[in-house]
C-alpha cells in the first residue's frame, strides 16, 4: 500500500510541474523600463526574459513594456540571452503590445553568444499584436561570437494581423569566424 502512494503522489507531483510549465500572462501590464541584467566572466550566462510564458503558454490582452532592457554577457564562452514578450512551445501571443525600443543585448569574448528575441512565438500563433522594437541592438564580440535576432517572428505557425515596428535594429558578430543571423517578420 506504501508503494501505491508513493506511486500516486510522485505521479501528482509530476502532473502539477506539467500544469505549471503552461503559464498565462492574460489582462496585465508588465513595465520593466530600464532593466539590466549582467553576468560576467569566463562560461558566464545572463539570461534575461521579460514578460515570457514557457510551455504552451500563452499571452493574451495585455502590454509588455521593456524600453531601454539591457542585457550584458561578458567572458570566453559566455551567452547572453534576451527574451521580451514570447509564448514558447506551442504558445499563443494575442491582442498584445511588446515595446522593446532601444532595448540592447550583447557579450564579449571567444566563443560568445548573444541572442536577442522581441515579441515571438515558438510553435503557436501570434495574433492582433503589435511589436515595438526601434532601434533594438544585439551583438557578440570575439572570434567564434554567434549573433542572433529575431523581431516578430513565429516558429511553425501563423501570424495574422500582426504590426512590427523594427526600425533601425542591428545585429553583429565580430571576430573571426563569427556569423550573425537576422529574423524580422518571419514566420518559418
Amino acid at each position: 500500500m506504501k508503494a501505491l502512494v508513493k506511486t500516486v503522489l510522485v505521479a501528482a507531483l509530476g502532473l502539477s510541474a506539467v500544469a505549471v510549465m503552461a503559464g498565462e500572462i492574460s489582462d496585465t501590464d508588465i513595465r520593466a523600463t530600464n532593466a539590466r541584467n549582467e553576468a560576467t566572466a569566463k562560461d558566464s550566462k545572463a539570461l534575461q526574459h521579460l514578460g515570457v510564458t514557457f510551455g504552451s503558454g500563452k499571452i493574451t490582452k495585455s502590454y509588455v513594456d521593456a524600453k531601454n532592457a539591457k542585457n550584458y554577457a561578458g567572458g570566453e564562452g559566455s551567452t547572453a540571452h534576451q527574451d521580451i514578450g514570447r509564448a514558447l512551445n506551442g504558445g499563443t501571443m494575442e491582442n498584445t503590445n511588446v515595446y522593446a525600443t532601444n532595448a540592447y543585448n550583447r557579450t564579449t569574448g571567444k566563443d560568445s553568444t548573444a541572442e536577442q528575441r522581441i515579441g515571438s512565438v515558438g510553435y503557436g500563433t501570434m495574433k492582433d499584436t503589435n511589436i515595438y522594437a526601434y532601434n533594438a541592438i544585439n551583438r557578440a564580440q570575439g572570434e567564434k561570437s554567434k549573433a542572433v535576432q529575431e523581431v516578430g517572428v513565429v516558429n511553425s505557425g501563423k501570424m495574422k494581423t500582426v504590426n512590427i515596428f523594427a526600425d533601425n535594429v542591428s545585429n553583429l558578430a565580430s571576430g573571426k569566424g563569427s556569423t550573425a543571423e537576422q529574423k524580422v517578420g518571419v514566420v518559418n
